[in-house]
């Protein structure tokens, strides 16, 4: 890896392999099971499913579980009842994550989009997408004059508190997004169409469910602020009538803004907002002088049957596991993420797969590869990854500052 003003070569894993280079085939290792079949004590351990909060557990100030889907607090977007509400009910800071004020959205009908709260400074009334050739990462070409960025990194993205009351999953569909003061156009990280839902378990007792996120364009920067701004719909049952289109309900909707004024250390935060038929809860790492990380990954070689693939990542010495990709995969797929990484830290990658095709009873020969890359200004690693004998995959991560494009001369 070529890196410009140094990277943290310590956090390497393996010596520079030069710019644009590939390394030989990395050999990948089969996960210690335990009598269940999961892996023993495994740092990558995910689940969608969160541990049930015991109804007696209490904190130094006494009894304060968690909300409940019976008593979880159903609140309007009106700014001065979320205002009220963060004061008014009792331990509402104990017994989930940090509130933070929902407010409307820009389209609601009960908005004067004049005097929206967010309305002129992040241009709201601009729904275009933040493109990948706009996204403001670029290479120096004339000697390096990159600066990194406080950037956010989502971690996790809850719907809380809801009574599902339909059989089965719910089927969740709208869109997530990030406006920064960089480019204050919508960087998704969730986005699904009605017909392109998301079915989701959720746990009849707190009414929590995980949403998986996409790849947000690019690095969200945080100077200072930022916007979340979204829509969360549930398609409910399908009508029998064909040439019926399928129909969805609102479930939480508006925006709200994240601040960093005081931190000067990266940290990972949840937080909560509250509407009115459920909550939203967010986790984030906002990581302080960052770069981001482009991880493309493409199966070269799968078993004809395909491949059960999983793809995480953990940034910045950070245990907290980012969800990449986890689905099947053919030959030819590809994969491409943005992750945030502390400049002079690393980011860590694990690859797990399996053939797709296994028949009843035979034993599944899941093999997992993980590397550590060391995080710099610019540069480029690429990496051959060898999954047992049925899989071989690329791996390439690709360095860049965050920043805005020079203005065009003339």
């Amino acid at each position: 890896m070529e890196v410009d003003g140094g990277g943290d070569e310590s956090s390497a894993a393996t010596p520079d392999p030069g710019r644009g280079k590939k390394r030989p085939p990395s050999p990948s290792t089969p996960p210690t099971p335990s009598d269940d079949g999961e892996d023993s004590d495994d740092s990558w351990a995910v689940s969608d499913e969160e541990e049930e909060e015991e109804e007696d557990e209490e904190d130094q100030e006494g009894k304060h579980r968690p909300f409940t889907v019976d008593d979880f607090p159903r609140l309007s977007s009106d700014h001065s009842v979320q205002t009220d509400a963060l004061f008014d009910i009792p331990h509402l800071r104990l017994r989930g994550p940090s509130p933070l004020s929902l407010f409307r959205a820009f389209n609601d009908p009960l908005t004067d989009k004049r005097r929206h709260w967010f309305g002129s400074y992040y241009r709201l009334d601009d729904e275009s997408e933040i493109s990948v050739d706009s996204a403001g990462a670029v290479d120096c070409l004339n000697g390096c004059r990159c600066l990194s960025k406080n950037l956010l990194q989502f971690i996790d993205l809850k719907i809380s508190g809801y009574r599902h009351t339909q059989p089965g999953r719910a089927k969740i569909f709208g869109f997530f997004a990030v406006r920064d003061d960089l480019e204050p156009l919508r960087n998704y990280v969730f986005r699904h169409a009605i017909d392109n839902y998301e079915a989701v378990s959720v746990k009849p007792k707190t009414g929590m469910a995980c949403l998986p996120l996409t790849s947000p364009s690019r690095g969200i920067c945080l100077t200072s602020r930022a916007l979340f701004e979204f829509q969360l719909c549930i398609r409910t049952e399908d009508s029998p009538e064909a040439e019926d289109e399928p129909k969805g309900d609102t479930l939480i909707e508006g925006c709200t803004e994240f601040t960093n004024i005081l931190r000067s250390t990266s940290f990972t935060k949840t937080v909560r907002l509250y509407g009115e038929k459920c909550g939203l809860d967010l986790k984030f790492a906002l990581l302080v002088n960052a770069v981001q990380a482009t991880v493309d990954v493409e199966i070269i070689h799968s078993p004809p049957c395909g491949l059960n693939l999983k793809l995480y990542a953990k940034t910045s010495g950070f245990s907290d596991v980012i969800r990449l990709f986890q689905g099947a995969a053919q030959s030819g797929h590809r994969i491409s993420s943005v992750v945030a990484v502390v400049r002079r830290s690393h980011l860590d990658l694990c690859i797990e797969g399996s053939p797709a095709g296994i028949g009843l009873g035979e034993k599944l020969p899941r093999v997992r590869w993980e590397h550590r890359f060391g995080a710099g200004f610019h540069g480029i690693e690429d990496e051959v990854v060898k999954l047992g004998d049925f899989s071989t995959i690329s791996v390439k991560v690709t360095w860049k500052a965050v920043g805005k494009r020079p203005a065009p001369k003339g």
